[in-house]
């Protein structure tokens, strides 16, 4: 990780006081979410999710809405990422979390299986909370439903989709197929329509998965995800929906809800 973090200044006299205190709006936790500046959905998607006694306590931390034509494009995109990730962290620590989520799925992948791992427990050891991520969150999901042949839908180029294939196949999934959408800027991430989407699903389908995951937390896909398990009869993963089931059954939250999947339904 980056040690050199420019976006906090304090003043001279400035504490940090760690006396916890019940939430009168969250009196069953705060959860702190990371996203970068341009993820205009996923915010939402999980202000959606929020069970009643949750507070979820949002950070956007700085990356540029680059314009993307390459791979390098989105390699630069993960270098601002991490050069400011750490500093988000301590933002939201000052809210005393219960939780803290990382709400882009690309960063959790980079580096493959090690470098996920790896990022987790950096996570974990700044913000003193336990972390949950894209990626472990769709491995938990792979598992419960049986899945080992899965397919994954993308906003990316390959520098990214690579990353995310080595880790489910360092954690035994066969990766049978990546539809990568090569969207050409973050906010153009968020322009997807669910028509674009939905054709998108089924030419995952196409490849026979047991599963399918959308990775990329700034396409707009619980409701594609929610629908295409009924049409397709197939497990169908959104990448902010599972993330967020994930932080709240690590909670022990077991609320259920219908409209974000089967996991938040039935799981």
């Amino acid at each position: 990780m980056n040690s050199l973090q420019h976006g906090i200044q304090e003043v001279q006299g400035s504490t940090h006081d760690a006396q916890r205190y019940v939430n009168a709006l969250g009196p069953r936790g705060v959860i702190g979410v990371m996203t970068p500046g341009p993820n205009v959905n996923v915010e939402n998607e999980m202000m959606d999710m929020r069970p009643a006694g949750v507070i979820n306590a949002v950070d956007r931390y700085y990356v540029p809405n680059q314009r993307i034509a390459q791979d390098e494009d989105w390699s630069i995109i993960m270098r601002n990422v991490t050069a400011h990730l750490d500093d988000s962290v301590r933002r939201l620590k000052e809210a005393l979390i219960d939780h803290l989520v990382l709400g882009m799925s690309s960063q959790s992948y980079m580096g493959g299986e090690r470098g996920s791992f790896a990022l987790q427990a950096h996570l974990e050891q700044l913000s003193g909370v336990p972390v949950t991520m894209g990626a472990q969150s769709a491995e938990q999901a792979f598992r419960l439903c049986g899945a080992r042949r899965i397919a994954l839908l993308t906003p990316y180029y390959p520098v990214i989709e690579q990353n995310a294939v080595s880790y489910f196949s360092a954690r035994g999934f066969e990766v049978v197929h990546v539809e990568g959408l090569k969207c050409k800027s973050i906010i153009h991430v968020a322009s997807q329509t669910y028509q674009e989407l939905a054709e998108a699903t089924l030419r995952c389908h196409a490849a026979r998965p047991d599963a399918i995951l959308q990775l990329g937390t700034n396409l707009a896909y619980a409701q594609v995800a929610n629908d295409a398990e009924k049409w397709l009869r197939l497990p169908v993963f959104a990448s902010g929906p599972v993330i967020y089931w994930s932080a709240l059954r690590k909670m022990g939250i077991q609320d259920r809800m219908t409209g974000f999947g089967s996991l938040m339904e039935f799981h």
